[in-house]
């Protein structure tokens, strides 16, 4: 199962098809012939709900997708038996962002955002919902970091996507994807 293009984990999993193909961002193609003729005829669905993929684990009907450590914690919280692998050509980092409004004196917003980076609330935040946290004096025991994001190791293999490339270009890559891939 793999969600579409038009949701994030569907355009990393095209960018890292794209690179195992001798690709990257700026050189798509490798990534979509892929799709086209090795991955297209082994999907189940390309479904964007995470409610709907949830549903496909459960009844069985999917065993294996694209999805983020933590969309799989909050599975697992349920007691379904779910695990996060990475796989050896390396995963994406997708980061969760917040920012007071540009032009504004809004010191309780900043104050939030130390808050919310605090290595305590980073912590809470993986053990409860399996981000990594971005606080490098956050501590997690080795069963509390497994499957998330965690470590300067890891964290450090993470592919992080030209964005700004990537931006001005994921209509066309949408309407591509919708002709070529996704019929």
């Amino acid at each position: 199962m793999v969600p579409p293009l038009s949701n994030t984990y569907g355009l990393h999993a095209l960018v890292m098809e794209a690179e195992l193909g001798g690709g990257n961002e700026r050189n798509i193609d490798p990534g979509f012939e892929a799709f086209k003729s090795e991955i297209d005829p082994n999907v189940l669905a390309y479904e964007a709900s995470p409610g709907q993929m949830t549903s496909l684990f459960q009844s069985g009907q999917a065993v294996l997708g694209v999805w983020g450590s933590a969309r799989i914690n909050s599975l697992a919280n349920t007691g379904f038996p779910v695990e996060m692998v990475y796989p050896k050509e390396g995963a994406v980092s997708l980061g969760i962002i917040g920012c007071p409004i540009a032009g504004r004196d809004t010191p309780e917003a900043q104050a939030l955002l130390q808050y919310l980076l605090s290595p305590d609330v980073q912590e809470k935040v993986a053990r409860g919902y399996g981000y990594g946290p971005v606080n490098k004096n956050a501590k997690l025991t080795d069963e509390e970091a497994k499957g998330i994001p965690y470590g300067p190791e890891q964290v450090g293999r993470l592919r992080v996507i030209d964005w700004d490339y990537v931006n001005p270009v994921r209509k066309e890559w949408n309407t591509r994807w919708t002709r070529e891939v996704e019929r």
